[in-house]
């Protein structure tokens, strides 16, 4: 077994320090990452003693955050106030959109890596069709998807040069809908023909341009009942059949929060934590996130370790995942030009 392949498994942790308990999950096979989130953060020193505890235990596992800027950014004291991604979009003259872009990526990505963090999942490059989506409001570059590239790649650009692997997200793009995945279904009954024309365009171009990261892309928890009857993270029509088209070279799929309403139900009936991750790993996702952010008390009772051994550590998921290991794709991460 390929020891430099990590775990598909990225959790949370309950606190601004390692416990015991959570140091010897770490050390699990399953677990290859750890999600911060602001309740893990008081201040720089702080955050990076936790991050150096973090790789203490297991050297490779990766560190990731959602820091997009505007209304999605986690660290703020300390840290570069980011803009959201639609104010960059307003700002009417071309050249300086792209070099507020490039320096949005750039800066927020020289900060993260100095506290060695490894992943951001940014940028959004969704197609904002519906203005009263409450989830995407002032995080995407905008409705029109050449804008979207073009300013997306400058992001991009800065977030590797600043040694940060950016997330493109939430493949297929989450725009078509006006519901929030975190706390309801979502349902879009677009046809894949005007998909391939609007809102994939941003996915296919920008990971094919990028090739040379394999860039990771992060799945949605939408369902598209004229393509599949599972939501994206659990579909292998999406994943694996649609994606070896769509894509140069087949992307490296993260999974959104499996925790989160709409990957938890289906049709009413509720699926096991264990099924989840199976689900998603037999579609095609690398990584796969799982948290305790939709249930507090579990975190404010420092009880999140438990609940990932006993939910998801099972003895079917580390057998499924010791089959597909040699098979897995590895990890390239950017070096900082700083």
């Amino acid at each position: 077994m390929n020891q430099n392949i990590i775990g598909p498994l990225i959790i949370n942790l309950d606190g601004t320090s390692l416990s015991n308990n959570e140091k010897n999950l770490i050390k699990e096979k399953l677990i290859g990452g750890i999600i911060l989130f602001s309740h893990n953060f008081v201040s720089c020193n702080q955050l990076k003693e936790l991050i150096l505890n973090i790789k203490d235990v297991k050297d490779n596992v990766l560190v990731s955050i959602d820091h997009e800027g505007g209304r999605v950014q986690r660290l703020l004291d300390g840290f570069t106030h980011l803009p959201s991604l639609e104010s960059i979009s307003n700002i009417d003259d071309i050249n300086e959109k792209l070099s507020a872009s490039y320096d949005a990526g750039f800066i927020g990505a020289s900060e993260l890596s100095a506290m060695n963090i490894d992943i951001n999942y940014s940028p959004v490059i969704d197609i904002n069709h519906n203005k009263e989506n409450n989830l995407l409001k002032d995080r995407t570059f905008g409705d029109n998807p050449d804008m979207i590239i073009q300013l997306a790649e400058s992001y991009i650009k800065g977030s590797l040069d600043g040694g940060i692997l950016p997330v493109l997200k939430h493949f297929p793009g989450h725009g078509r809908v006006n519901t929030d995945s975190h706390i309801e279904n979502c349902v879009s009954k677009i046809d894949l023909d005007t998909l391939y024309r609007t809102d994939i365009l941003p996915f296919k171009e920008l990971h094919n341009r990028f090739s040379k990261y394999n860039l990771p892309i992060m799945t949605n928890h939408i369902t598209y009942p004229n393509i599949d009857d599972y939501i994206t993270t659990y579909s292998r029509e999406w994943l694996s059949n649609l994606s070896a088209s769509i894509f140069n070279k087949l992307p490296l799929f993260i999974s959104d929060d499996i925790e989160m309403f709409s990957a938890v139900s289906k049709n009413d009936e509720d699926i096991s934590c264990e099924d989840r991750l199976l689900l998603a790993l037999k579609a095609g996702c690398r990584l796969v996130i799982a948290t305790t952010m939709q249930n507090p008390k579990i975190i404010d009772d420092k009880l999140s370790y438990k609940y990932f051994k006993e939910k998801y550590l099972t003895k079917n998921i580390i057998e499924h995942y010791e089959k597909i290991h040699d098979k897995m794709l590895e990890i390239t991460l950017p070096k900082s030009n700083n």
